[in-house]
């Protein structure tokens, strides 16, 4: 799937006279939204593709906050202390991240990046 992925970006560059790094950035967006139906809370989700291969990785993430506010979306963020004792490098502001399952380039995840490539364009 991620020569397809490759020649798509390609092919729509092209035709649209869009940047591929834009192309991209789409498909990246479309990527993490259709994971983001596999949660019941409102995750934040990160997924990073290889522009030379197409592969991608997904990660779940957690913004760091302050230990004395009260957390606005906990299932996105996390307290300053917890994230320290998980990575001793954590700073507020910064975000902790886990590698989580991809979702399948399948049917759903096209209809999602034609969706958000044609909002990029515009």
């Amino acid at each position: 799937m991620s020569k397809e992925i490759l020649l798509v970006v390609e092919a729509v560059s092209n035709e649209k006279g869009v940047p591929a790094e834009i192309i991209f950035e789409a498909l990246e967006l479309a990527l993490a939204t259709a994971t983001k139906r596999r949660y019941e809370e409102e995750v934040e989700l990160r997924v990073s593709m290889d522009k030379e291969t197409g592969e991608y990785e997904t990660f779940r993430r957690w913004e760091i906050m302050p230990d004395d506010e009260e957390l606005e979306f906990p299932a996105a963020q996390m307290f300053l202390a917890e994230a320290k004792e998980k990575d001793a490098s954590l700073e507020i502001g910064s975000f902790y991240e886990i590698p989580v399952e991809s979702v399948d380039y399948g049917r759903i995840g096209a209809q999602t990046s034609k969706q958000v490539i044609v909002q990029k364009i515009r």
